[in-house]
């Protein structure tokens, strides 16, 4: 769910080479979006489902959408990992400080969160006061091994108490297995065409799943059927790094920010009697990576829409998206805790609201969560950072 690096041009443009050098704050922007977005989800959308109220009902829908940060997390996966792997493709460092990187980015927070549920929690105080706990510990071979989203695809459901929502990091964790032996030996328009074809073939497993199964979760959390959100983006990234750099599609941006919402909302509003749900549902999903890429390309464009790079470069957006990892790991456990305990009902009866409720649990959520990501990225995953200066491709 994260990478800290902007995209480069070509050498050869050099007006936007110097652009993309830089930081780009827009996409730590971007991240910030994405995990706004998919703590609403879960803050508020699992706590008023169903709703008590009109407000309720209204907010529930809104904050339905916030799932849709998942997909906004895998295009900017796709694009900034693509970008990273082309410029440096010529090195003869380029696995060795590809995946030093992405290891000491990813493994410490991921692994040491799995170490504390799994090893140093002693078994008697789960059993005491949070006995679902010992659920991960019976299917932790999948956990430890990158296999969440297979599991959750075998059962149906989001079946792992706490850390189902490690399916999105195995998802990626998988692209990053094979997408830089692509680069590596594909020229750009190979590479770009293996972005086109493996995003088809992600949407037709998709629809060709639904008609087969009533189990939506492969279609949902299989990786080959995700690959399209981080295909589109790659694709993107390549599309940037051709000869005219970002303006060869900033000449097209004004088309296609017009043209991929208009689509997307269309399919939005087909009601299922005219296009039933398992068909509706995938196309939406590649329809959203394009939104998002589009919305990416403009964050990271020099000439991109002003009100757009305006709002991601807002501060308090930045700061989510600075720690947008360690706030996707904790946050939904969090969440998960609520529900698994109904914390809802003790504020409830302490305010006297539902709706009130939820707002100040929600609030407290999100408070706690951006607490313990602060204090595990200065505190812990920074240290594992500064190892990454050993690994330059």
């Amino acid at each position: 769910m994260d990478v800290d690096a902007p995209p480069r041009a070509p050498a050869g443009d050099a007006r936007v080479q110097k652009r993309t050098e830089m930081h780009v704050l827009e996409l730590d922007g971007v991240r910030g979006v994405a995990i706004v977005a998919v703590m609403c989800a879960h803050f508020i959308g699992m706590m008023i489902d169903p709703p008590a109220n009109l407000v309720e009902r209204a907010a529930l829908k809104v904050v339905g959408y916030g799932m849709w940060g998942v997909d906004l997390f895998f295009v900017l996966s796709g694009f900034l990992i693509t970008g990273i792997l082309w410029d440096t493709k010529q090195s003869q460092s380029y696995f060795k400080a590809f995946y030093m990187r992405r290891t000491l980015r990813i493994f410490p927070l991921y692994y040491g969160v799995l170490f504390v549920l799994l090893v140093l929690i002693p078994r008697g105080f789960l059993a005491a006061y949070a006995p679902e706990g010992l659920e991960i510990r019976s299917v932790q071979g999948w956990l430890w091994s990158y296999l969440t989203n297979v599991y959750c695809a075998i059962k149906g459901s989001f079946a792992i108490p706490y850390v189902s929502h490690f399916w999105t990091l195995s998802i990626e964790e998988h692209f990053y297995l094979f997408w830089p032996f692509v680069i590596r030996v594909a020229s750009r328009e190979r590479a770009m065409t293996t972005a086109v074809v493996l995003s088809a073939l992600a949407l037709g497993l998709r629809l060709t799943l639904g008609q087969l199964t009533d189990n939506e979760m492969w279609a949902h959390v299989f990786t080959p059927c995700r690959l399209d959100s981080l295909c589109i983006g790659a694709w993107f990234a390549l599309a940037i790094r051709g000869p005219a750099g970002m303006d060869a599609i900033g000449a097209r941006f004004k088309t296609l920010a017009l043209a991929v919402p208009a689509l997307m909302l269309a399919l939005i509003a087909l009601p299922t009697r005219v296009l039933p749900h398992n068909i509706s549902l995938p196309l939406k999903q590649t329809c959203l990576a394009l939104l998002c890429a589009t919305m990416i390309f403009g964050a990271a464009w020099a000439g991109g829409p002003p009100l757009l790079k305006r709002f991601l470069r807002n501060g308090l957006l930045r700061v989510f998206g600075k720690y947008s990892y360690g706030l996707y790991v904790f946050h939904t456990m969090i969440a998960y805790g609520f529900w698994r305990h109904d914390t809802l009902a003790i504020v409830q009866r302490h305010v006297g609201s539902h709706t009130v409720a939820v707002l100040i649990q929600a609030t407290a959520g999100a408070a706690v969560a951006f607490l313990i990501a602060f204090a595990s990225y200065n505190l812990y995953e920074v240290k594992f950072l500064k190892l990454k200066r050993w690994f330059k491709a």
